[in-house]
């Protein structure tokens, strides 16, 4: 197990979730919350939904955040 660097709730557990980010002693993943985020549920809704505090939610935006600022997109004009 590895705790994320700067994230209180997040970890990586090498088999679970292959390997993605979960919440800390949960098999909850950080696109678990993102998809329902995205699906219109508040950030409470879902902490409560999956019995997690609503501030590993946030974490799970910030980290997503942080992810996409790492990711450099290429783009091809044609015609």
């Amino acid at each position: 197990m590895v705790l994320l660097p700067g994230f209180k709730y997040l970890e990586v557990v090498r088999g679970r979730r292959g390997g993605r980010p979960t919440v800390r002693g949960t098999r909850v993943s950080v696109d678990d919350i993102l998809g329902m985020l995205s699906a219109g549920w508040s950030p409470k809704e879902v902490a409560e939904e999956l019995e997690i505090p609503v501030e590993a939610v946030y974490e799970a935006l910030r980290y997503a955040s942080e992810a996409l600022r790492r990711v450099t997109v290429f783009a091809e004009i044609t015609g």
